[in-house]
């Protein structure tokens, strides 16, 4: 029972975040202002910006490290294992992001200093398995008579939680920006496997299988718990789910920060950030789920092939009986998965620029990184148009695109790293979507004639001097 429990979590943590890795072309669109979330040092074309209430920012992402579905559906009745096995890392990942922006609004304080804010709701979830324990499963245990085995237990983490972020950026010298955002974190339900050591031995003999791990998983959510009389669980379901309380929940806080740089130069311009340095800390309706698991694989002989189903129900008692858990009312703490972005753009003309950034995130055991090269042409009235290839996870087949309509008034923006994922899905590793509406104020000046400076161009209003700010906003 208990073993079927975890299972169903797993994979409904999966599916709730697999319709959904911050988009890689996002960084560098600087006439959008939703790419302040990822870089706090952008400021804003026009002195005010609010995102169309519920309509700010939907940003949707599925992402492996290791393989695509055509990887494991081969068309055979059985999916070639080792085949698979032998293309993952060490540690490989199945990731989902949904991030949900209802709010967000930004202005000008003066020519130097930018102050916004977001609200977002966020669920990201990872799956993550060893290769080496995967290779025990595709290639048999031969492999590891002698020395043994030694891994982390695969997992998966999944969070819900709800994120304020209080952003601030500032010029510093005539070209250099800075900027912040100090974020307020509430968790209303998550899911965290810790990644705890498995020592696995095989008898040169028998080959048989003696594994220890001490597994541990802690939930955020109303559980209901049953018990035997020496305290092992026997049953797990969930509670009782209540809309008002369960969005209104503030008592799992949570703090974060994200800190970022522009510097411009003739023709050179660097930027780049760092986010989601944080945590949350989960106190209200938490469980922990602990074992300290003894296992022995005994191995199916001639006469256990004769009945396989006798056999299999043999095994599932057995595994029930060795791996027994108990629980307790605990909190427990998070970390969120840092991220780092680094680029440069290079201005071909003041209407046109490449530009080429890296980016790392830091997942469960290693970090991930990408590559992303982009050509950006830029509209005089704000809107602007960005064409992008990506190395991602190990992909090399990912074209993308980034556009945004409009700049004056009102903007229309959509950006996506993969625009293969809907044609070619079998055979994708990334799919992401991120779109919004924006409205803003003070932006009509521009119809006045403003000679931009060459070297800069992104056509930024950070950029310009200050007798240009003036005439853009018609100021004598």
């Amino acid at each position: 029972m208990l073993n079927r429990f975890f299972l169903i979590l797993v994979l409904a943590a999966c599916v709730a975040a697999s319709p959904a890795q911050q988009s890689n072309s996002m960084f560098l669109m600087h006439r959008i202002p939703q790419s302040n979330f990822t870089n706090p040092a952008v400021q804003i074309d026009c002195p005010i910006y609010v995102g169309l209430p519920l309509l700010s920012s939907l940003h949707l992402n599925l992402n492996s490290t290791g393989f695509a579905y055509n990887d494991i559906a081969t068309g055979s009745p059985s999916a070639n294992l080792p085949a698979l096995v032998s293309q993952m890392h060490s540690w490989d990942y199945l990731s989902g992001e949904i991030h949900y922006t209802p709010l967000s609004f930004g202005f000008m304080y003066d020519n130097d200093r930018y102050f916004n804010f977001a609200w977002t709701e966020r669920v990201e979830t990872k799956l993550f398995v060893s290769k080496r324990l995967m290779s025990l499963f595709a290639n048999g245990n031969t492999q590891y008579v002698g020395p043994g085995l030694t891994t982390s237990n695969p997992g998966v983490n999944g969070f819900y939680y709800r994120e304020l972020s209080f952003g601030y950026a500032r010029r510093m010298q005539a070209h250099l920006l800075v900027g912040a955002h100090a974020k307020l974190l509430f968790g209303l339900a998550g899911l965290f496997t810790r990644r705890n050591r498995i020592d696995i031995e095989v008898n040169p003999l028998t080959h048989n299988i003696d594994a220890t791990w001490s597994p541990r998983v802690d939930v955020a959510y109303p559980l209901s718990v049953s018990t035997d009389a020496t305290g092992n669980v026997t049953g797990v379901s969930a509670g009782q789910f209540s809309p008002l309380p369960f969005f209104l929940n503030f008592s799992n806080p949570g703090l974060a920060f994200d800190v970022g740089f522009i510097k411009h130069g003739d023709p050179i311009t660097w930027s780049g950030s760092v986010l989601d340095l944080g945590f949350i800390w989960w106190l209200k309706q938490t469980t922990r789920f602990n074992n300290n698991g003894h296992f022995v694989y005994r191995g199916a002989t001639p006469s256990d092939l004769a009945n396989p189903g006798a056999y299999i129900d043999m095994l599932v008692d057995s595994i029930n009986n060795q791996l027994q858990f108990s629980y307790a009312k605990s909190g427990f703490v998070t970390l969120l998965n840092p991220k780092a972005f680094l680029g440069a753009s290079y201005s071909i003309s003041p209407r046109l620029q490449a530009a080429g950034h890296l980016r790392t995130e830091w997942y469960p055991g290693r970090p991930v990184i990408g590559l992303t090269l982009s050509a950006t042409a830029l509209a005089r009235k704000g809107s602007s148009l960005s064409l992008t290839y990506s190395i991602l996870s190990g992909s090399f087949a990912n074209i993308g695109a980034a556009f945004n309509i409009g700049g004056e008034r009102f903007q229309f923006y959509m950006l996506s790293d993969n625009l293969l994922a809907p044609f070619y899905p079998e055979r994708v590793r990334n799919a992401n979507l991120r779109f919004g509406f924006n409205l803003f104020w003070g932006c009509t000046q521009k119809k006045k004639k403003v000679n931009v400076p060459a070297s800069t161009g992104c056509g930024c209003f950070w950029n310009w001097n200050l007798n240009e700010k003036r005439k853009h906003h018609g100021v004598k």
